[in-house]
């Protein structure tokens, strides 16, 4: 899966058509990657069904925040924990 795919699927995830925003949804997917890669999810698993439903889970918890709220959600740290110990 390539980051465009990506990019399609965080859109479906967040019900958003067109193209108008994605340099800032592709700024949140790169930011999304480099904090699973960063806690030992390879970039294989990333691009596996749970990680990119992981992905778009983080896309959608960054999408949502507040102004000093930045934060994930506790689904999001099970899903990366499940991938980094598998």
């Amino acid at each position: 899966m390539t980051d465009v795919d990506l990019l399609v699927e965080c859109k479906k995830g967040l019900g958003i058509s067109g193209n108008g925003l994605d340099p800032l949804l592709n700024q949140k997917i790169v930011a999304v990657k480099a904090f699973m890669m960063g806690a030992g999810v390879s970039e294989e698993k990333i691009v596996s069904e749970l990680g990119v439903g992981a992905v778009v889970l983080g896309v959608t918890d960054l999408w949502e925040m507040r102004s000093g709220e930045v934060k994930f959600s506790p689904v999001f740290f099970t899903l990366v924990n499940q991938l980094t110990a598998g």
